[in-house]
Parts: C-alpha cells; sequence; structure tokens
C-alpha cells in the first residue's frame, strides 16, 4: 500500500471531549453517547513505545477528533513535546473546539508551538451569543480566554468557522478579530445537511419508485440537535440548524422526537446494495487520500493502527466490511514490545487487502472497499470485457 517510509500521522488522541456537537459521531445528534466511544487515550508511553525512528521521520501530524478532541487527553503537552524532541522540524496541527483545560495549559502549549510550524485550529463556529448552537456545551468565556492566552503567546493559529443560517451575521466580528492577531479564518460550509428527494406532498421518494412518474424536488433537511433526558439512553429533540442561504419553503424541517440508544444498530454500508458492482463489473476510479502524493496512517485513541480515519471511523460504528477486514487481524495492529509499528505495515491488511480493496480486487462479494469507493472515488466506468 506504502512506496516509502510514513511520513504523516493522522491521529485521535482520545475520543474524550468536552462538546456535544449534533454532527458528530460521538452521541446521538448532541444527545446521549454512542456505545462505541469509550473514553480512552493516549498515553506519552504508547509514543515512546512507537519509538524515536519512526517519529523522526514524520513531517506532519494532525491531532483531530472523529469522536474527541485531543486538548481533552491528560498528556497532550507531554506527547506534543516528545514528537519535537524526535523531529523539532515536523508540522503540527492541533484542532479544538478550545473549551478544555485552562489558560495556563494554552499558554503552556504557544510557548511549545513558537517560532515552530506548528498551530492550533480553533474549530469555534461564532461568536459569544451563537457558538454554542452547534458547537453544544462548549463555555464561551472559557474558551475566550483559552484562545487569548495561546494567541498571546505570537504561537500560530487557524479559525475553522463553519457557516450556518445563525452565525453568519458573526462573520465580520471574527474577521476582525483574526486581522488583529494575525490569525488564518477558514470560512467553510459544513457538513450534515441532507438533500432529500420529495413529491409534490412532501412525501419522501423511495428508490422503488418511478421518479418518471412522479414530479419531485429537492429539499434540504437541515440539523437536528437532541438533549440528553438523564435515564442514559433516550435523547429528546431540542432544535434544528439550518444552512445558510437557503430560503424556508426549500426546507424539510421535520425530525424524530426522540432517540434510543438501546435501539442503535451496527453498520454503516449494506455491503446487499453493493454486491452488483462486481456481477455487472462496474469499475471505478478510486484516489487513497492516505497514499496519494503522501505516506499516511491513522491512529486511533486505542492505540489501533489503520489506514485512515474513514476505515477508522466505519470500523469502529459497526460497518459489516470493515469488521470482515480488520477483525481477523485485528491483535497484530496495535504496538507492543514485540510488535513494532513496521510490523503493523507488513501486515496482510496493508499489504494485499487495502490495495485490492482500492482497486476492486478483494476477495468478497463486493470487490471494493466500499469505505474507499464513498471517500476518494473521482469517476467510474464501465468494464466491458
Amino acid at each position: 500500500m506504502y512506496t516509502s517510509h510514513i511520513n504523516a500521522v493522522d491521529i485521535e488522541v482520545t475520543d474524550r471531549c468536552n462538546a456535544e456537537c449534533p454532527v458528530c459521531p460521538r452521541s446521538q445528534a448532541g444527545g446521549e453517547i454512542m456505545p462505541y466511544v469509550k473514553n480512552q487515550e493516549l498515553d506519552l508511553d504508547y509514543f515512546k513505545l512507537i519509538g524515536r525512528h519512526f517519529l523522526a521521520h514524520i513531517t506532519k501530524w494532525n491531532f483531530c477528533g472523529t469522536k474527541g478532541d485531543p486538548a481533552s487527553a491528560q498528556e497532550l503537552f507531554e506527547i506534543l513535546e516528545y514528537i519535537l524532541e524526535c523531529n523539532s522540524r515536523t508540522e503540527i496541527r492541533v484542532r479544538t473546539n478550545g473549551g478544555a483545560r485552562n489558560s495556563k495549559f494554552w499558554t503552556r502549549l504557544g510557548n511549545l508551538f513558537k517560532d515552530k510550524d506548528c498551530m492550533v485550529v480553533w474549530s469555534v463556529d461564532g461568536w459569544e451569543d451563537t457558538n454554542h448552537i452547534y458547537r453544544k456545551n462548549v463555555k464561551w468565556e472559557k474558551l475566550y480566554e483559552n484562545m487569548r492566552s495561546y494567541i498571546s503567546t505570537g504561537a500560530n493559529s487557524m479559525w475553522e468557522f463553519n457557516r450556518f443560517e445563525h452565525n453568519h451575521k458573526d462573520i465580520p466580528t471574527v474577521q476582525a478579530f483574526c486581522n488583529r492577531h494575525n490569525i488564518f479564518l477558514d470560512i467553510r460550509d459544513p457538513y450534515g445537511f441532507q438533500k432529500i428527494e420529495v413529491d409534490s406532498l412532501h412525501e419522501k421518494i423511495n428508490d422503488s419508485q418511478d421518479r418518471k412518474e412522479i414530479k419531485s424536488t429537492t429539499l434540504i433537511k437541515p440539523i437536528p440537535v437532541y438533549n440528553k433526558t438523564g435515564d442514559g439512553d433516550s435523547s429528546i429533540f431540542a432544535y434544528s440548524i439550518k444552512p445558510y442561504g437557503i430560503p424556508q419553503e426549500k426546507l424539510l424541517d421535520e425530525h424524530e422526537y426522540s432517540q434510543k440508544v438501546s435501539e442503535y444498530k451496527p453498520g454503516v454500508y449494506d455491503k446487499r446494495h453493493w454486491e452488483n458492482i462486481k456481477q455487472d463489473q462496474i469499475k471505478y476510479r478510486v484516489k487513497c487520500k492516505a497514499t496519494d502524493n503522501k505516506q499516511q496512517i491513522y491512529i486511533d485513541s486505542n492505540g489501533m493502527i489503520m489506514p485512515c480515519c474513514y476505515t477508522a471511523s466505519k470500523y469502529q460504528m459497526g460497518d459489516e466490511q470493515c469488521i470482515e477486514m480488520f477483525e481477523p487481524i485485528k491483535e497484530k495492529l496495535f504496538v507492543t514490545e514485540s510488535n513494532t509499528i513496521y510490523d503493523v505495515l507488513d501486515t496482510v491488511l496493508y499489504t494485499t487487502t487495502m490495495p485490492a480493496g482500492i482497486n476492486g480486487t478483494m476477495n468478497d462479494k463486493v470487490g471494493y472497499c466500499i469505505t474507499c469507493v464513498q471517500h476518494c472515488r473521482y469517476g467510474l466506468s464501465i468494464h466491458d470485457d
């Protein structure tokens, strides 16, 4: 799968988080926590086990979160300090909602990052009266104090701002703040809004219906936000978040009143819907984002070495195909005293399974890794032997 030494790492150093963002797979749309969240984290000893030789080759680190916030890891500072000891020229990005820890921690981190190719990426979606609408449970006073403490050191920052209907008015304020403090501002269109094809009565059109006989339109479904009920299982609908610039008549703002963790059904992609790929000899073009122009791995919060965050997330969420791919060699995907990270990268997952999944030659009923097709496809053609 890889043609040279790994040089980039995406890592979820913990799956703990202070926030309850509705699109995050950590919870039921901001409500009860999902069963695959284990409240675990990596410590400094784990990085020492990986070893200085491997860490010295890494030129880019992305401390991100598919379920957690890196600032919630107790030994984050010591880990970052050790990484920089191994390679002082490495690039580090720490993505955070900014609401965890205290000003002392962020000042210390700023002093560590100053004059290096390192920065904090602030995932903040609004100002004082709006950020908490999407970044649920993040306290503005604490976030603002933490951000100011870090900025005061002169270390580099970036602000990633998801634009919604409720926070668009804050953009001039955020721009002025970023200009004053030399922060790069990235205004983004967020994930999480679904396009729903409906008929004239706003009934969702099923795959089995003949669309030629139905006058349909596409509506946008706002992001639902749920609250916990306190019973450890149930989440109740609280409000919805609307996309920026979409008129009310183009929205389908209808949501389930309640959800239960006990009714969670593992599985992301239904393999049966993809089995016609091999049967009909459909050929996809897939560019692996982990290997295209870089050699990158993903490290999960339990220490498991995975090809990317997409496959890791689907595996953790119970995707049937990913479980079939990873589970037989799961124990070999962890670094131990007797199993180095180079041993992990020499397993059948990396030498055979993933390359076959990317190329469509995997030995199952689908042929392709469905996750790869969903996230890294750039076109398709029909194979006509």
